[in-house]
């Protein structure tokens, strides 16, 4: 009997070890060359391939949202562009565009919110919203790409975010990573005083160190000839737009800056000195501000109508040479001062907010937990494809200065579903300090070579085209 009952525990065991190794196998197939597939496996039998492109093609819809600076090269298309192709090239992806809206008003916001409202989430889209991102996540709209980065990031896009913690914690929540942040250092949203070089030459000025010195050399624009077109008083002492708080040229935030106000679109809220959590538009400071930006207009040195003039009226004011100083963010070399320099020759340059006497400076900038987001809706079927395009974004910009400057340059970045300000971001601190002396060129990064060799080029003349006079601006101006 003991005999028989070994037997049989025996045979037993043996279909146990049978059996559970059968099970080990169909719980681990072997990784395929399909990302999709690995995705889903999560622990593949081989580290994924970031740069691999699909077997079988694969369809993402994206939603653009553009503004007044994009450009299209070469007779290309929101929907047909070297981005586009060279991602079906790259990783076999093809990009559908859901929509196109403007991103320096209202038009994308709205048009994001109708889509939310509708269920019909593009596969991949951007939010400036913490709002909407946040419903989104509460709704469980979105995917969770925590296991998706591990998995499908590469190297360089790794290292990248980890300089970037904070920024990724603002969109990770109980260990699920619903967003890539655009990771910045939000150097270029601190605001300057714009000037014309040759309204400062012709009227024989310099640029203002404090407020009463803005609000005459605003005076003198306004009612004398710094135009030099023999017609007095038909400029504008200080340009200002409709949209008087939002992050664009013509705003006010420089100037509530100078009275000690962080002002920062209508989303700014911060903690104040006493602890608690407040808004900049109803700080005390903002009366002698407002006070003094009513002076201006009472006494003609802001055009009347500016409750008329959004950004493309502006713009449209600073290339005809109405406009000769406003206040703006660093990247005004970009945009919208390039259209100076290439119809005038004109440099347009940022100097230091002038200084309200008794009133320490303060700016407002954004957070790195609460940026613009690109997020992935809950029922994209690969995930993985933003990853991958992020990585391709990144391998391509850094590749060589000849890609640089086709997939980078002349704003062509942002026709990329996903990317990063890693080019404006990092290489500004390298350059700086290549072009002070505190750095050998031969240590540059891949990256900043380019932009270095623009700033550079830009100096010496031998490159005046938007992309030097625009990275010069914002790296060295």
């Amino acid at each position: 009997m003991k005999k028989n009952m070994k037997r049989i525990f025996s045979l037993l065991m043996a279909l146990m070890l049978i059996l559970g190794t059968a099970a080990c196998g169909t719980e681990a197939p072997a990784a395929s060359g399909d990302p999709a597939a690995a995705a889903q496996n999560g622990a593949a039998q081989q580290p994924a391939d970031p740069f691999a492109p699909y077997e079988e093609p694969v369809t993402i819809s994206w939603a653009f949202p553009t503004a007044a600076a994009v450009k299209l090269l070469d007779g290309e298309t929101e929907a047909d562009n070297r981005w586009s192709r060279l991602i079906k090239e790259r990783l076999n992806i093809n990009l559908e565009l859901s929509f196109v809206a403007d991103s320096s008003t209202d038009a994308y916001k709205t048009k994001l919110n109708a889509v939310i409202a509708s269920g019909d989430l593009p596969d991949i889209f951007k939010t400036q919203d913490m709002n909407v991102f946040l419903g989104l996540v509460e709704s469980g709209s979105l995917a969770d790409l925590a296991q998706v980065r591990e998995t499908w990031q590469s190297p360089e896009v790794d290292g990248f975010l980890d300089q970037y913690q904070e920024a990724v914690d603002g969109v990770t929540f109980d260990g699920k990573m619903y967003a890539i942040p655009r990771a910045n250092d939000n150097f270029h949203e601190a605001p300057f005083l714009w000037i014309r070089d040759d309204w400062l030459e012709n009227t024989g000025r310099k640029a203002p160190t404090t407020i009463e010195e803005m609000v005459d050399l605003a005076r003198v624009f306004a009612t004398g000839d710094p135009d030099n077109n023999g017609v007095e008083g038909d400029t504008y002492g200080l340009a200002i737009n409709k949209d008087l708080i939002r992050q664009n040229h013509g705003s006010i935030l420089g100037l509530v800056s100078a009275f000690g106000v962080p002002g920062r679109d209508n989303t700014q809220f911060y903690r104040g000195e006493d602890g608690k959590i407040t808004f900049s538009w109803i700080e005390p400071n903002m009366k002698p501000a407002l006070t003094l930006l009513n002076r201006m207009y009472s006494e003609g040195l802001i055009n009347t109508e500016f409750t008329a003039k959004n950004e493309s009226a502006l713009v449209e004011d600073i290339t005809s040479g109405k406009i000769g100083m406003a206040y703006g963010s660093n990247w005004g070399t970009w945009y919208p001062y390039n259209n100076v320099f290439k119809k005038d020759g004109v440099i347009v340059r940022p100097y230091a907010i002038p200084e309200a006497e008794g009133y320490d400076y303060k700016v407002g900038v954004e957070s790195n937990a609460t940026g613009q987001v690109t997020v992935v809706s809950s029922a994209c079927e690969n995930p993985e494809a933003a990853f991958k395009i992020l990585n391709l974004y990144m391998e391509i910009i850094n590749e060589s200065p000849e890609n640089f400057d086709k997939y980078w340059s002349n704003e062509q970045y942002r026709l990329c579903p996903v990317y990063t300000d890693v080019a404006s971001e990092n290489w500004f601190r390298e350059i700086n300090e290549m072009l002070n002396g505190r750095k050998d060129e031969a240590t540059l990064s891949k990256g900043a070579v380019p932009n270095h060799q623009f700033v550079l080029d830009f100096e010496s003349g031998a490159n005046r085209d938007d992309n030097a006079f625009g990275i010069w601006g914002q790296m060295s101006a």
